[in-house]
C-alpha cells in the first residue's frame, strides 16, 4: 500500500496533518472523509529512501525563488486565487523542498496570514528585499504586479551575474591548468629527464635555470602546496571579517578591467533594485537601506549606507553623497540628479542599470576575445621555453660532434 500526506480541516478552527496508508488517492480521500475530515491536500508520499536522495539532490536555489515569483504572478494575474495559487505551485514545482515550503506557505495563508508574512517567516530563501516587495503589493492590491516585477528584476540580475562568471571562469581555468602543468613537469617529471645533463658542466643558460628550478619544485613542491593552501585559508578567513573584506573588496576595485567590470555588474543591481523599490512606492530611505544589501562589494554598500546616513541626517540629496563618493562614476550621480529634479528617480535608475547592463556585456566579450590571445601565448611561452631548454644541450651536443 501507497503511503500519503495530507492536511484536512476537521472542525471549524482545527487544521490537522498526517499521513496514511491506502490503495490509491480516493482510498485516502474516502480513509479522511470516515474521519470525519475535510481534506485541504492530499499528496502521495514517496519511500523514504528516494525522498531522501531527492532532498539530498536538489536544495532552494535562487533561481527556483525566481520560479515562484514568477508562477505566483502569473496565476494571481490569471485571477486564481492566492491559497489556490500556492497549491499550484507545490504540485508542479521540480524542487522538492520549495514544494515542501509552499506547502507551508499555504497552511500560513490559509491560517489568516499575509502572504508577506508568511515568507517572512522562512529568511533563508526570501530575502527582507523580497518581502517587502510583497508587501508594498499587498497594501496596494497589485501583488501579482509586484512578484511580476521581482521575478524581471532577479531574472536580469541572474543573466547579469552569468556574464560576469563567463567572463572570468575562462581565464581562470586556463591559469589554473597551466599553472599545474607546469608544476607537475617541474616537480615529477624533469628531474627524471635532468638526470641526462648532470654531468655536463657547459649547459646553456635556460637549461640551468630550469634544472634549478625543478630541483626546487621537487624538493619543495609539498611545502609550496601547503604554503598555498595556507595562504587560501587566511584570505577566506580575512574575507569573512569585517576589516579584511573591506581590504580585499578595495583591491578588487583598483584591478585593472576586472575592477570596472565587477564594479559595474554592483552598480546595475543597485540601480535596478532601487528602482524597483521606489516604483513599489517604498520610502527613499527604506529602499536604500533594501537596496544596499544587495551591493556585493562592502566599499560600495558602506558608501550607500553612509550617503543614506546623511541623507537622514543632513538633508544630503541621494546625487550629492553619490558624487561626493570616489567609488562611483560621475553618471550615476548625474543620471540620479536628472531623475531628481525631473520627479522621476525610478526611470533614471532604469536607465542607468540598462547602460550598465549593456557595457558589462561589451565588456565581457572583448575582456573574453583580448584573453584568450594573451594567455594562448603565455601558456605556449612557458611551454615552449621548456622544450627548448631541455633540447638545447641536445644540440649543442650535436655541433661539437
Amino acid at each position: 500500500m501507497a503511503k500519503f500526506v495530507y492536511r484536512a480541516k476537521k472542525g471549524p478552527n482545527r487544521t490537522v496533518e498526517g499521513e496514511l496508508a491506502a490503495e490509491s488517492r480516493a482510498a485516502a480521500l474516502a480513509a479522511l472523509d470516515a474521519m470525519g475530515c475535510s481534506p485541504v491536500w492530499v499528496r502521495g508520499q514517496p519511500p523514504e529512501a528516494a525522498r531522501r536522495s531527492r532532498f539530498a539532490r536538489r536544495r532552494i536555489l535562487a533561481r527556483d525563488v525566481t520560479i515562484f515569483a514568477r508562477q505566483m504572478a502569473g496565476l494571481l494575474r490569471a485571477g486564481v486565487p492566492i491559497l489556490k495559487a500556492l497549491a499550484t505551485v507545490a504540485e508542479q514545482s521540480e524542487s522538492a523542498r520549495l514544494a515542501d515550503l509552499a506547502r507551508k506557505l499555504t497552511a500560513d495563508v490559509r491560517d489568516g496570514n499575509p502572504l508577506s508574512l508568511a515568507l517572512a517567516r522562512h529568511p533563508k530563501v526570501f530575502s527582507e528585499l523580497f518581502v517587502s516587495m510583497a508587501l508594498a503589493g499587498e497594501s496596494a492590491g497589485a501583488l501579482d504586479t509586484m512578484l511580476f516585477r521581482l521575478a524581471e528584476a532577479r531574472e536580469r540580475e541572474e543573466e547579469t551575474r552569468r556574464k560576469v562568471q563567463s567572463a572570468l571562469a575562462y581565464p581562470i581555468m586556463i591559469v589554473g591548468v597551466g599553472v599545474v602543468t607546469v608544476f607537475v613537469l617541474l616537480a615529477f617529471f624533469l628531474p627524471k629527464v635532468a638526470v641526462l645533463f648532470r654531468d655536463y658542466r657547459d649547459l646553456p643558460l635556460p637549461t640551468r635555470i630550469l634544472m634549478n628550478l625543478s630541483d626546487f619544485f621537487s624538493a619543495s613542491g609539498h611545502w609550496i602546496v601547503l604554503g598555498f593552501l595556507l595562504l587560501a585559508a587566511v584570505a577566506r578567513r580575512l574575507a569573512a571579517m569585517e576589516k579584511g573584506r573591506t581590504f580585499v573588496d578595495t583591491i578588487r576595485l583598483r584591478l585593472p578591467l576586472l575592477g570596472t567590470f565587477l564594479r559595474q555588474a554592483d552598480i546595475a543591481r543597485f540601480g535596478r533594485t532601487l528602482a524597483l523599490l521606489l516604483d513599489a512606492g517604498i520610502q527613499i530611505d527604506r529602499a536604500l537601506s533594501l537596496s544596499a544589501g544587495t551591493l556585493r562589494n562592502s566599499v560600495l554598500r558602506d558608501t550607500i549606507v553612509g550617503v543614506r546616513q546623511e541623507m537622514v541626517n543632513q538633508g544630503m540629496t541621494l546625487s550629492d553623497g553619490i558624487r561626493n563618493s570616489p567609488h562611483f562614476p560621475p553618471l550615476v550621480a548625474n543620471l540620479t540628479a536628472v531623475g531628481e529634479e525631473s520627479g522621476q528617480l525610478d526611470k533614471s535608475l532604469l536607465e542607468m542599470a540598462a547602460f550598465y547592463d549593456r557595457e558589462i556585456d561589451y565588456r565581457s566579450r572583448m575582456f573574453i576575445a583580448m584573453l584568450e590571445p594573451i594567455l594562448i601565448l603565455a601558456v605556449g611561452g612557458v611551454v615552449g621555453f621548456i622544450v627548448a631548454a631541455m633540447l638545447l644541450p641536445i644540440f649543442k651536443l650535436g655541433a661539437g660532434i
